[in-house]
């Protein structure tokens, strides 16, 4: 008898690149290439409702880091949903960016289907994309997990700000548009993280970013998301949330998707990063973070 795929039910980087593209056409939406990966993967940018300049911008994004695909569907679900409601895409201008780090899901999800080990976080030159952006002031840290110039470490944050052509096309999408609210889908914790990353100084918006979570979680009510500052999570220098606030005014949060899975405990899967990242239980983790983003998006987009 054949052992199940350690995927489970997630497609690969083809399918989901695909689904992608006939979900924005569905939306009547354009789809266009930010740029390409460090292997020549294309960066998809898909421009959803309002096509005036002057309409409210969301920047979304996922995959940033290649093994947490369950932010990607979660993202791919949230859109699907607000397809369903067009009140919010008529007056929003939406602008997403759901596989940033192609090369890397792409070597995650053959590994996965080998059997193999799936691990790689970074891009395909060794670098944490969000550990790649400019960093603010002269923020510093001796955790390891904010960012390292050691080129093994999974944190790598590269040779210099925007060293990488992913970060380059994130950074060059959102210069463009400066979105007013910016969501990043991650993995995992069930969290809604606000900056600042790097510092744990109050961030003057606070108030702000307090109302559009509390909006996430009043909506999102089948799984609890906790509120928190992301450097209480722990520090982070080169964050592409720190990076959109200070230089656009950015309203910009993580949104941490999944929890641990019981069927962690299968050996295969408990040794294996992806199955820490990414919980087999697919439709009901993304099926209670769209409520969530969708609360949290109209609430931005009245003005809350």
């Amino acid at each position: 008898m054949r052992r199940p795929a350690l995927h489970g039910d997630y497609p690969s980087y083809p399918e989901l690149e695909q689904r992608w593209r006939d979900l924005a056409s569905r939306l009547g939406g354009t789809e266009s290439q930010a740029g390409q990966s460090a292997e020549g993967r294309p960066l998809w940018r898909f421009d959803l409702g309002a096509r005036d300049a002057s309409a409210p911008t969301i920047l979304l994004t996922a995959l940033i880091h290649g093994g947490e695909l369950i932010g990607s569907i979660a993202l791919f679900e949230t859109m699907a949903t607000l397809g369903r409601s067009s009140a919010l895409l008529s007056s929003t201008r939406v602008v997403v960016m759901p596989i940033v780090n192609p090369d890397a899901l792409a070597a995650n999800m053959e590994r996965l289907g080998r059997g193999r080990i799936a691990c790689q976080r970074r891009n395909a030159r060794g670098v944490d994309l969000n550990r790649n952006f400019p960093r603010i002031g002269k923020a510093r840290s001796w955790n390891p997990l904010s960012g390292s110039r050691f080129r093994w470490s999974p944190y790598h944050l590269g040779p210099h700000p925007l060293s990488e052509p992913e970060t380059q096309a994130v950074a060059a999408v959102a210069s463009e548009v400066r979105p007013s609210l910016a969501l990043g889908f991650h993995s995992f914790g069930n969290l809604l993280l606000y900056p600042w990353a790097h510092s744990r100084t109050r961030n003057p918006r606070l108030p702000a970013y307090h109302r559009l979570a509390q909006a996430f979680v009043g909506a999102a009510t089948a799984i609890t998301y906790r509120i928190r500052q992301a450097i209480d999570l722990y520090p982070t220098i080169g964050d592409l949330d720190d990076w959109l606030d200070s230089t656009f005014g950015t309203l910009a949060l993580t949104v941490e998707v999944g929890s641990l899975d019981r069927r962690l405990w299968n050996p295969r899967r408990l040794f294996n990063p992806f199955c820490w990242m990414n919980p087999l239980a697919i439709g009901p983790t993304v099926s209670n973070a769209a409520p969530g983003v969708l609360g949290l998006m109209q609430l931005a987009v009245a003005g809350g």
